[in-house]
């Protein structure tokens, strides 16, 4: 964790982790990415929003805070799930995937600063 300051992705305010999990989607190369879809659960485990198409790979899901840190390098991917697929259950031994590239295309011209009310 960022310096093992105690302040972690469950500390991280909700327009902070959607703003940049908007900014992570929109700046990613879906061409390499390593999961083809990213499920994001609220609290009560239901699914807040889904990202399909993202590349080749297993679907993950996770909460947001989680899901940011994973992608952005913050964590191993605690609080990420592999997301069965025509199985019962997930085996054991099924880890996650390396998450997908992060911040290796510049940032969109339309990108805004700050995050707008439809953020996802």
């Amino acid at each position: 964790m960022d310096l093992a300051a105690g302040y972690g992705p469950a500390d991280w305010p909700e327009p902070f982790v959607l703003r940049e999990l908007h900014d992570c989607r929109a700046c990613r190369p879906h061409a390499r990415g390593t999961v083809s879809e990213i499920m994001l659960k609220n609290p009560s485990g239901e699914i807040a929003a889904r990202w399909p198409g993202l590349g080749s790979g297993p679907t993950v899901e996770g909460a947001p805070a989680d899901m940011l840190a994973w992608l952005t390098g913050r964590s191993r991917g605690e609080g990420v799930t592999l997301v069965p697929v025509g199985q019962s259950f997930t085996p054991a031994s099924a880890g996650l995937p390396e998450p997908p590239p992060w911040l290796t295309m510049p940032a969109p011209a339309d990108l805004p600063t700050t995050p707008p009310k439809d953020y996802p």
